[in-house]
């Protein structure tokens, strides 16, 4: 589905499907405001089907406490602790973290995206009479600078993603405009298992795992009720298997009212198109907590 400002993040071949320049920005408070999700980018479509996106992403979680270092290694620490029974005796001997931190610092993870994409036309032909089926077959890559900090540590790396598309109308394949669209996808973010190397002495580094990304959806235009149904699944694979399922109904063009699942929690969502402008807003259960999400986009 990804054909609006966010789209360089689900499925960067999407980039290649906007028809006009789209400022979009987004904002979430997760899991009872713990976290905070920042977002903003350009997307700009280019002659001959092709487009470019600059994005900007950050998630941060606030006042996260330092406190001193306890005295000893680890397995001093551990033999000598054999003798105390109570947390006020831990502390008094050093073995034990103080009860109040001397410094509080934030963690922030930015990353800077640079999306490139392409859709291509291609007219498939069954080898049947006068018949040629028109499909459309986006694709694109992004290249993301990723930087993260913690106290006055930081990391950063280099990290890749691509995808693409596969387009058709069952309208076109069956000659009935009664029917809608249908689109295909694929993903993989984090080709090559991004690296994130820390400026600390030992240049300790971690990886963000690849993973996989595949889906489908069907718009249906329903002209009885002035508008348009869609259904979309969604399957992720990185640590574990999710499965993602999403309805909406698009009223006029200008109102749309959605549900679904996101693994087992329940999402739910209203977006309202007035003029050039477009507002969004997202609900996702959690067992830490419900997030909201909201997103405007200005599309010029």
């Amino acid at each position: 589905l990804a054909d609006d400002g966010s789209a360089f993040y689900w499925n960067p071949a999407g980039v290649s499907q906007l028809i006009r320049p789209e400022l979009f920005g987004m904002y979430a408070s997760l899991f009872k405001s713990l976290e905070q999700h920042h977002h903003i980018g350009f997307t700009r479509p280019i002659h001959g089907g092709a487009g470019v996106s600059l994005n900007w992403i950050r998630l941060s979680v606030a006042d996260i406490p330092a406190y001193p270092e306890p005295v000893g290694t680890y397995s001093e620490r551990r033999d000598e602790a054999r003798d105390f029974f109570s947390w006020q005796e831990l502390q008094s001997a050093g073995l034990a973290l103080s009860s109040l931190p001397y410094d509080f610092s934030s963690f922030k993870s930015d990353a800077f995206v640079l999306s490139l994409a392409k859709s291509y036309k291609v007219d498939l032909d069954f080898g049947w009479q006068y018949f040629v089926f028109p499909t459309e077959i986006p694709i694109g890559l992004n290249v993301k600078l990723i930087r993260q900090s913690l106290f006055s540590q930081t990391a950063s790396g280099l990290g890749f993603d691509a995808g693409t598309m596969f387009k058709f109308g069952l309208d076109d394949l069956f000659d009935n405009n009664r029917l809608g669209k249908v689109n295909l996808a694929l993903a993989v973010k984090d080709m090559f298992n991004t690296r994130l190397t820390w400026n600390t002495q030992s240049r300790s580094s971690g990886e963000i795992k690849r993973s996989w990304h595949m889906g489908l959806s069907y718009f249906q235009p329903i002209a009885s009720i002035n508008g348009k149904l869609l259904f979309a699944y969604a399957w992720e694979r990185k640590y574990d298997t999710i499965h993602h399922f999403g309805f909406e109904y698009l009223y006029r063009d200008r109102l749309a009212i959605r549900f679904g699942l996101d693994d087992a929690d329940f999402t739910a969502g209203i977006g309202l198109q007035v003029l050039i402008f477009n507002f969004d807003y997202a609900f996702k259960g959690h067992e830490l907590g419900g997030s909201h999400r909201i997103s405007t986009a200005v599309r010029f």
